[in-house]
């Protein structure tokens, strides 16, 4: 994997990993609109991504008939530098008619142990991790 990043102007950069479209960054400071998410910001989302593909794959596979999925992510971070994730909250939002739940706790179980990078790699670093969802009607 190869990737490139520019600083645009102050704390705000242009990346683009190889062969895709470019994303901004921006550790916008106290005063400044964020243009785009800091890199911390950008990571929980590389999470809930990562493991949001696993799921939709999984139970597309599974044949289990979801209509959507959402995520709600909370993460804290250590008080002191680095300020380093210390715990993630996941929330999963699967919709339609149907759905097991023990179908989805599966599909969340197997992103979480063995399928998710993102999220197994945080939690080697020794963020605390945890996910909870619930299955709502078709939206």
């Amino acid at each position: 994997m190869k990737a490139h990043l520019t600083q645009v102007q102050g704390m705000k950069f242009e990346a683009r990993v190889e062969g895709s479209p470019a994303i901004v960054l921006h550790a916008a400071q106290k005063d400044e609109p964020y243009e785009g998410p800091s890199p911390m910001q950008a990571t929980l989302l590389a999470a809930m991504g990562c493991t949001a593909s696993d799921i939709v794959w999984i139970l597309t596979k599974q044949r289990v008939p979801f209509t959507k999925l959402e995520i709600e992510g909370e993460a804290e971070r250590a008080k002191e530098e680095p300020k380093v994730f210390t715990r993630i909250h996941l929330h999963y939002r699967v919709y339609g008619d149907g759905v097991k739940e023990a179908a989805v706790k599966r599909a969340i179980d197997l992103s979480t142990e063995k399928y998710c990078s993102v999220g197994i790699m945080l939690r080697r670093g020794g963020v605390a991790w945890q996910n909870t969802w619930e299955l709502l009607p078709p939206k």
